[in-house]
């Protein structure tokens, strides 16, 4: 689910948009044993460390090579920016001491806009299966924390704000060998250990940069999930929010997991892409490493020779699209022994494979299927979705990181594209239910809905408008993920994002 705003695709928007929107505002350290004599959050040894110092042109050079129209969006940057690399403590899924690193981008400049007391951003990122992702170095073109630090740093740090972008548990110098992706405990931790960490470094740089008072928080796809679970866990401390803006994230968590349980959910595993999969092993080792429930081996999980390898194969340093080649990933999803199988058409037949040679033992989802059958949550109601008693440990770690658990009282923008194929609009929509029903507010923006009278949020919706003719007319699907999830719908929800903070 990629969060940054693809660069390349920035050249497809032309001519059309520039008009629109002129004027608008390393390699992975060897698991070990954390530093852990300070605590959660206390910065390592030799950390922060600078990487790179621009001016503001520097910047716009800088920012320009993801494509011209990055800057068109977000505007000509107005300070130069500092990109320090800091490293700290933290937990993993099960509360174990381990470290992990963030980007901590400082304004530079003369102008007021970049100096003296400024607002701290907190940014998440997108899933990401590249262990290599350093938020912190955007010069590095192979990093892949390159292009997605471009984005919190054209929209904020580049406009007076103090950036804190947390690569995660499991990427980069991290000791921990797995991501706890969607755990809602670890990874709001994990931003708030980045947040004091940072806030240690701001005050012993050669020129410390101070903080007035104000705090957001934001992200995209994983980022928004972790940006809500943030802003819920600072909420329950009583560290004062200024307001968040989550987008097009899977906040309603069981949601689409409980959908797996609906008729002829697995009859076609082409529904399920190579991203899904893998995305789902992740997921599954994150359930496992927090809750240590879901299995006693990775067999009772995973079918054939590939189980033993599952929960150490992401993060990965390997590309994508060489794992099967290689051998380190089955070609198939689901096996023949599917309950299922005997009823499909020999064309959908012909996508299942022999147990030796499928992703998921077919006896393990037979029972998941059976204890949702059993045992329904009713996860579209505003008032208690999670009201249910599941028996499978598997369908208890989706529910127990759903996060339609609370209210907020800071501000709250959710925002997303009706049309999403990656994550629905539902989860969206279903949130702000649940808000309004236990008597909380959140904003919900739908950036592909039509433009109202005194809209407050026209320019975003016209931006998505804007982009999808563009990609239509250089020939392309606006409905696929790529452009739909990792393009149109990101691009508008930033804007609006940085255009909800600006109230405040």
């Amino acid at each position: 689910m990629p969060n940054a705003i693809p660069s390349i695709r920035f050249l497809t928007l032309g001519a059309a948009l520039a008009v629109l929107l002129t004027g608008c505002g390393g390699s992975p350290a060897s698991q070990g044993p954390a530093d852990t004599a300070a605590g959660r959050g206390a910065l390592l040894r030799n950390s922060p460390t600078r990487l790179l110092s621009l001016d503001a042109a520097g910047v716009g050079t800088q920012l320009n090579k993801f494509g011209t129209q990055l800057l068109v969006v977000a505007g000509a940057p107005k300070c130069g920016i500092n990109f320090h690399h800091v490293e700290y403590n933290t937990v993993g899924a099960a509360g174990e001491p381990t470290t992990a690193s963030a980007a901590l981008l400082v304004p530079t400049g003369a102008i007021p806009a970049c100096g003296g007391k400024r607002p701290v951003l907190l940014y998440g990122h997108g899933s990401s299966f590249q262990r290599k992702l350093n938020m912190a170095d955007i010069s590095d073109v192979t990093n892949e924390g390159a292009g997605r630090v471009g984005t919190p740093a054209a929209m904020y740090a580049a406009q007076g704000y103090i950036v804190v972008a947390p690569n995660y548990a499991g990427y980069d110098t991290s000791r921990l060998n797995y991501h706890p992706h969607h755990i809602a405990d670890q990874q709001s931790k994990d931003m708030i250990d980045a947040l004091a960490a940072a806030r240690t470094a701001l005050a012993g740089l050669a020129h410390p940069a101070g903080e007035n008072g104000k705090l957001f928080i934001t992200g995209y796809s994983e980022g928004g999930y972790v940006a809500m679970a943030t802003h819920r866990a600072m909420q329950a401390a009583g560290i004062k929010v200024t307001a968040s803006a989550p987008q097009s994230g899977s906040y309603a968590e069981s949601l689409d997991y409980e959908a797996l349980g609906s008729s002829g959910a697995f009859d076609d595993p082409r529904a399920f892409s190579l991203s899904t999969q893998l995305q789902l092993v992740m997921q599954i080792t994150a359930w496992q490493k927090a809750y240590g429930n879901l299995y006693a081996t990775p067999s009772e999980v995973y079918s054939g020779s590939y189980a033993g390898a599952m929960e150490t194969l992401l993060p990965t340093t390997t590309p994508l699209t060489t794992l099967m080649a290689e051998g380190k990933f089955p070609m198939y999803f689901l096996s023949q022994d599917m309950a299922n199988y005997a009823a499909l058409s020999a064309t959908q037949q012909a996508y299942f494979g022999t147990p030796a040679h499928s992703l998921m033992n077919a006896g393990y989802l037979g029972r998941l299927l059976a204890d949702i059958a059993a045992h329904p949550c009713p996860v579209s109601s505003p008032e208690a979705p999670l009201a249910c008693a599941p028996a499978h440990p598997m369908r208890a770690a989706w529910l127990k990181n759903d996060l339609r658990t609370w209210v907020p009282s800071a501000p709250m923008l959710l925002c997303g594209g009706n049309g999403d194929p990656e994550v629905g609009f539902a989860h969206a929509r279903l949130t702000q239910a649940y808000f309004l029903a236990h008597g909380g507010a959140a904003q919900l923006l739908d950036v592909d809905s039509p433009v109202t009278q005194n809209d407050p949020y026209a320019r975003s919706k016209t931006i998505f408008a804007t982009i999808r003719q563009a990609v239509i007319d250089s020939g392309d699907d606006p409905t696929t993920v790529d452009n739909y999830h990792g393009f149109m719908a990101n691009v508008a929800c930033e804007v609006a994002a940085r255009d909800f903070f600006s109230r405040f």
